[in-house]
């Protein structure tokens, strides 16, 4: 037999050690030359193995197979059962980085091998398979400058950008791919913003902006792993979106009330809108007056299309929970309110979106920097060619979500009266509600028209009216071309093409010889990786309180209670 170098023949034989329980002895461990023996004195077993002239490669030379020791030397811990041994062995069980917990793999440890080891090992031996398979994170951040050139070589249009310290030490990497810079052309032009924390040694946060689709899909517009969620990581990361998203007053960008977000919009998207995440903020206010009908109107009013839907409910939000009103006052309504909001944010409430992306890769957050954005990579890849596939024949002129809402609209306003004041202009009666209609304008007084980009039940109306048996194929014209299925084919048919293999990459010399270290982390942070999400702006985590069942006081329990003996 023949191996690709002494480390591989030394784990091969390792591992034929805790398979057979038997202890090997090395003899001769040079450069060229690797001899083993029995660890019993009398046994004649032994193994002798030299390199290759001009390779690593080693082969067997000698080989005498057969045991003549007894078993009184045998122990029930092998010491050649090392971390490094058993993530080798299992490497094979960790495809992409995930694999069996570290109790299903200490099962695996004891039938498979027949040894017994420590669960510490056995959690060790799974780090370094997984290293074995997706890399180290040090080898990440050291080869980043390198990944990032070949990102760009084989997905020209691509956006990369490396930022260092003085001290060369990595601080932000942000990467937007070109797929996705010509395929948020055909979005509209809503960005939710998020962080989530990464769960490796060296700690970060992965930034992302996303947009959403015609079909309320996901669409990725850039991804960046900075060190923290400050002032300066959310400019640096804006500052690169800036490239290539046009600050129009179009634009909008959504978050969750984070103060660095709000703050670096206003100063690197001037002409944007900004708004807060409806879910986020209905949430706080769950936790924070413990009042579910004023949480139902919050949701009632942030939904509303006019002003005076939006009173009725704010009202009512006023008269059950007056701080309730005054805390959103003090928010804005032209934060979280869609009758009140300056710029339009379509049915985009939410940064659901963007916590979506969050939990889809939940497990590739202590992944190396180089394994998590290849983890990305393929992801939307497949999604991509899915999204394609699907509508690549498609026989409707709009994506089946908004056909379907087209076609409950022109069921509603087919019960509805219609009245034309002037051209183009309609007073339309029904379902206790007066609406006027502006088909030059494409607006109707409901706002439903104006803000979501298709007619609404009164424009529909209106439109049946104006164009009688044509009006079916003037609906479409009537509509935002966002919904158009050609224009969703064209967001998705540039082909997200995956970063090559290490050993394959072609990088010039000076990127070779530039050295990128870890980013400095303080001693005192080192310790058991948290799982736990971090609370947002005006969040606060419930937590339950004892009551005591001897004098119904809040803050102990029975057993310590102060009036527990004079009971």
């Amino acid at each position: 037999m023949s191996f690709k170098n002494k480390q591989e023949l030394d784990i091969a034989l390792k591992i034929a050690c805790v398979k057979k329980d038997f202890r090997l002895k090395k003899v001769i461990n040079s450069c060229s030359v690797y001899c083993v023996k029995c660890e019993h004195l009398e046994c004649k077993w032994w193994l002798r193995a030299v390199k290759v002239e001009n390779s690593d490669r080693f082969y067997i030379k000698k080989y005498e197979k057969m045991h003549t020791c007894g078993s009184e030397h045998l122990t029930s811990h092998n010491p050649h059962a090392t971390a490094k041994v058993i993530g080798a062995y299992f490497k094979d069980r960790y495809p992409e980085g995930k694999g069996p917990s570290t109790k299903d793999l200490k099962n695996s440890i004891r039938i498979e091998l027949g040894c017994k080891v420590s669960y510490w090992k056995v959690w060790m031996g799974s780090e370094i398979a997984k290293s074995l398979v997706r890399g180290t994170h040090e080898h990440g951040y050291g080869v980043i400058d390198a990944y990032s050139h070949m990102l760009r070589t084989s997905n020209p249009g691509s956006k990369t950008a490396l930022k260092i310290d003085e001290n060369d030490r990595f601080k932000y990497f942000f990467v937007a791919y070109g797929a996705w810079i010509l395929g948020f052309i055909q979005m509209r032009k809503v960005i939710a913003v998020d962080g989530t924390f990464l769960r490796s040694k060296y700690g970060g946060v992965l930034l992302s902006a996303v947009a959403q689709d015609a079909e309320n899909h996901i669409f990725p517009v850039a991804f960046c792993v900075v060190d923290s969620e400050c002032d300066a990581s959310y400019r640096y990361f804006f500052e690169q979106l800036r490239s290539f998203v046009l600050d129009t007053p179009e634009l909008c960008i959504i978050s969750d009330r984070h103060q660095s977000i709000r703050k670096m919009v206003s100063i690197v998207f001037p002409l944007a809108h900004y708004g807060c995440c409806m879910k986020h903020l209905g949430e706080n206010i769950r936790n924070n007056f413990h009042n579910a009908s004023v949480v139902y109107h919050f949701y009632k009013a942030a939904k509303a299309y006019n002003i005076d839907v939006f009173s009725d409910h704010f009202n009512r939000i006023r008269d059950l929970v007056p701080q309730a009103a005054t805390h959103l006052e003090r928010v804005g309504f032209h934060r979280w309110s869609r009758a009140f909001f300056p710029g339009n944010r379509y049915n985009i409430m939410t940064t659901n979106i963007a916590e979506s992306v969050n939990s889809m890769f939940l497990d590739e957050r202590e992944y190396p920097i180089t394994a998590l954005f290849d983890a990305i990579n393929r992801r939307f890849a497949e999604k991509f060619h899915e999204r394609r596939m699907k509508f690549i024949n498609a026989p409707t002129i709009f994506v089946p979500s908004i056909e379907k809402d087209i076609a409950k609209n022109i069921n509603l306003g087919n019960k509805l009266l219609v009245h034309q004041t002037a051209n183009y202009k309609y007073i339309v009666t029904g379902q206790d509600e007066v609406a006027t209609v502006d088909l030059l304008d494409k607006s109707c007084t409901c706002k439903v028209f104006n803000i979501d980009k298709i007619p609404c039940p009164h424009a529909m109306a209106a439109l049946r009216c104006q164009y009688g048996d044509d009006y079916g194929r003037r609906i479409y014209e009537y509509s935002s071309s966002y919904y158009n299925v050609e224009v969703y084919l064209i967001a998705y048919v540039e082909e997200i093409k995956p970063v090559p293999s290490e050993e394959t990459w072609e990088v010039p010399i000076e990127i070779l010889e530039r050295k990128i270290s870890s980013p400095f982390v303080e001693p005192g942070k080192v310790g058991r990786r948290s799982s736990k999400r971090h609370k947002g702006i005006g969040e606060s985590f419930s937590t339950k309180k004892n009551k005591c069942s001897l004098c119904k006081r809040i803050g102990h329990k029975r057993t310590t209670c102060s009036e527990r003996n004079v009971a």
